[in-house]
């Protein structure tokens, strides 16, 4: 598929010359917005568009940035309208994007972050990070694959700052065929990218933990061309997409990692999606518009809400383009996020966000290009709407959507104000735009009168105060926490019982064992394969295949392989006596160790006939077995060697191992529920049984007086062991991989 620059992009446009501009602008509902500074830009008409201002400490004070088609980032002192020292920075390349900050320079500075490059200078441009002190702290340019017949691609999406998968970093596609994820630090690629977008992205990704299992996921907009990559078939049109912040780490394909999608007829453009709880019930949803670039398509003009799975949940056509981001706020009072979303046909809307039924709708001064913002500017409970239009800043009463100011009528806003809390304390306006003939840059600050001691509501619960909500621009706002683990105790008198896990992290739980808590309600980035029990059964892990750990009950997190780079996946654990530690094996024979686990070997290094697929450890903690799938066995510590099947037929494969706490040897299980007993007593076997489902892991009982071992239907084999029960013959979500306990 070719890289696709086609999409629309709205520049600036010529305003007539500005009228003259009030000091004070009065509300009906009771408060005056004051502009207290104002400068025009050196830009040589080449003026803010749609770069919209953000508020960064820079040095130890609030200032203002903000990027113009000129290629310069701009910073003025919040408070006062200063210039800080060092800046502007001369990118080089157009500046569309809106600059991002994080908190990772000197003495806990902001580090800003642009996009460069835009669809008239699709080329140029790329990756930038700036010092708090205005000087260049990193660069990267875009590179396409191969196949396409441009090397390299600008930025017109904003970088997105989050806790990816690979680490702290920032996101954004491009106007070609890839999205890149870098560290925040140094702008080395993140893992798992480039990401294969195949068409331009000018949208900037949300980044919020979607299925509250404390992973974030990314969620943009992107444009469709009709085409054929990596064996998937793309239509015209675009796509709101849900993926993975690992990106495609561990797939076949570049484009390997997404989540879902929703398909569209019309362009997303750069309509940049919002995510909260707003769907029925305080339900995450996701909210965004749409481009214009495909005539007579069925979805223009629209707002589309999906669930988390990429399910429709509503969408509304309105009066005009779409291509502005929407926002969530809580506009009446009630609690509830609504979706405001502005229209090129001069119209802003406020949206019931369970139904996406019309709150109410009004006139703009002019077009909107930019997003609105929202504020509870008279303390009256509810968000006011702050509307950037291309004749002014429009505010409308929340609750009534009755304009009530109008800010530099005249001149020409296509980004977000932003909103902030002002270091006097009062609520502050901060717009950035062009005006005369000549499209000159300008920055405007206002103040709200009777609002000191206010300013830090801006940032309250269902406010939406600048582009993208946050000066992260997560556009996230607000998921919920995830809630794992439910109150449990250690059994009195001691554990008896077996818990068996299931890959999507469900936990069942029998004997005297109790439930602490699972994910089996929850999306996890890669499944379940393996589980251990504390010495006293009040808690245990569970350990997924990229090596994240979860813990519930009295089992203790002491570190995790989630999100580091692994030669081959988790595929078993064992935890130290104590429950102070555990190990973690991958299937290459890997050994990872934490807590007070000691590591005593590996075989990371060696060539393996099979693959490992378990492993067990001494009574002492002073050693472990591997097993692998051939019943090789690998002995380390104080683990004694007594034998195994490697290089023995085999009716089925070994998938599993435990050890004999009476006699230092073990038992190998194979799928077939073959037993095959090593310095440990032969109690029984399902080996000659035909089984509904193949075996897929076994534990000791009473120390070795006996076994158990379970099928991926959750049947469970007992072997003078008491049984509690099973899964066997029930519903399962997802199978069966693993059982502990005692």
């Amino acid at each position: 598929m070719a890289a696709g620059t086609a999409a629309l992009i709205l520049t600036t446009t010529v305003q007539a010359a500005p009228v003259a501009q009030a000091d004070e602008v009065a509300h009906a509902t009771g408060f005056n917005a004051n502009l207290t500074w104002s400068t025009s830009l050196p830009d040589a008409g080449n003026a803010v568009a749609l770069s919209s201002p953000n508020v960064a400490n820079l040095d130890g004070q609030p200032s203002v940035v903000v990027g113009d088609l000129a290629g310069k980032v701009y910073a003025y002192h919040l408070g006062d309208g200063t210039g800080v020292a060092g800046w502007p920075y001369n990118e080089g390349a157009p500046i569309q994007s809106s600059p991002s900050v994080a908190p990772i320079s000197p003495g806990g500075t902001d580090s800003v972050f642009v996009g460069s490059g835009d669809a008239g200078n699709p080329t140029v441009g790329g990756y930038q990070a700036i010092t708090n002190t205005g000087g260049d702290q990193w660069f990267v340019q875009e590179t396409n694959p191969g196949t396409d017949s441009v090397a390299h691609s600008g930025i017109s999406a904003s970088l997105t700052v989050g806790n990816y998968a690979g680490g702290y970093g920032v996101e954004a596609g491009s106007l070609g065929q890839n999205t890149y994820a870098l560290g925040a630090g140094n702008g080395a690629l993140l893992g798992g990218f480039p990401w294969f977008q195949a068409d331009s992205v000018l949208s900037t990704a949300a980044v919020a933990d979607l299925f509250g299992d404390g992973n974030n996921e990314l969620i943009s907009g992107g444009d469709s061309s009709a085409g054929l990559a990596y064996g998937q078939t793309y239509s015209n049109g675009g796509h709101i997409r849900i993926l993975s912040s690992a990106g495609n780490a561990g797939a076949a394909t570049p484009s390997g990692g997404l989540i879902c999608q929703y398909n569209t007829t019309q362009n997303i453009d750069r309509s940049s999606p919002a995510v909260g709880q707003f769907l029925p019930g305080g339900a995450v949803g996701i909210v965004d518009g749409d481009g214009s670039y495909y005539s007579g398509a069925s979805d223009s003009n629209k707002v589309f809400a999906i669930n988390t799975g990429c399910g429709l949940a509503w969408s509304d056509q309105l009066n005009g383009v779409t291509a502005d981001s929407p926002a969530l706020a809580n506009v009446t009072g009630s609690g509830q996020l609504d979706v405001v979303e502005g229209t090129a046909a001069n119209t802003v809307y406020v949206l019931n966000g369970t139904n996406g039924a019309t709150i109410w709708s009004a006139g703009t001064t002019g077009e909107v290009i930019g997003s609105p913002v929202t504020a509870d500017l008279t303390g009256g409970g509810y968000q006011d709407v702050i509307v950037p239009t291309t004749a002014g800043i429009d505010i409308f009463d929340g609750k009534s959507g009755t304009e009530v100011a109008v800010l530099d009528q005249g001149y020409g806003f296509q980004g977000s104000p932003l909103v902030t809390d002002d270091p006097d304390g009062h609520i502050g306006i901060t717009a950035a735009g062009y005006y005369g003939s000549n499209d000159t840059g300008y920055i405007g600050h206002w103040e709200i009168d009777n609002t000191s001691g206010s300013g830090s509501s801006v940032n309250e619960a269902g406010a939406w105060p600048q582009f993208h909500h946050d000066p992260q621009l997560t556009g996230d706002a607000g998921t919920p926490q995830p809630t794992l683990q439910v109150p449990c105790n250690a059994p009195a008198g001691g554990p008896n019982g077996y818990l068996l896990s299931a890959s999507d992290g469900g936990v069942f739980d029998y004997g005297n064992i109790p439930f602490c808590g699972s994910t089996g309600s929850i999306h996890l980035n890669k499944p379940v394969v393996a589980s251990a029990m504390t010495h006293d059964g009040g808690g245990y892990w569970e350990v997924a295949s990229d090596g994240g750990i979860f813990a519930f009950g009295d089992a203790q997190f002491y570190g995790s392989m989630g999100g580091k780079p692994l030669n081959q996946p988790i595929v078993g654990m064992a935890a130290t006596p104590d429950g102070g530690g555990y190990w973690l094996v991958a299937s290459d024979g890997g050994i990872f160790s934490f807590g007070d686990a000691k590591f005593y070997g590996s075989t990371g290094g060696i060539r393996l006939n099979q693959p490992i697929v378990g492993m067990a450890a001494t009574p002492s903690g002073g050693g472990y077995w591997l097993v692998a799938s051939d019943g090789g066995i690998f002995s380390y510590g104080n683990a004694k060697f007594s034998g195994s099947m490697g290089g023995k037929p085999l009716n089925q494969r070994i998938v599993g191992m435990a050890a004999d706490g009476q006699t230092g040897g073990y038992w190998e299980v194979a799928a077939d529920g073959g037993i095959f007993s090593f310095g440990a007593p032969f109690y029984g076997s399902t080996g000659s049984i035909r089984l509904n489902a193949p075996i897929v892991g076994m534990e000791a009982s009473g120390n070795g007086a006996g076994y158990r071992f379970v099928a991926s239907d959750g049947g469970i084999f007992s072997y003078n062991a008491p049984f509690y029960g099973s899964m066997g013959g029930k519903p399962l979500n997802k199978p069966v991989v693993s059982m502990s306990g005692t």
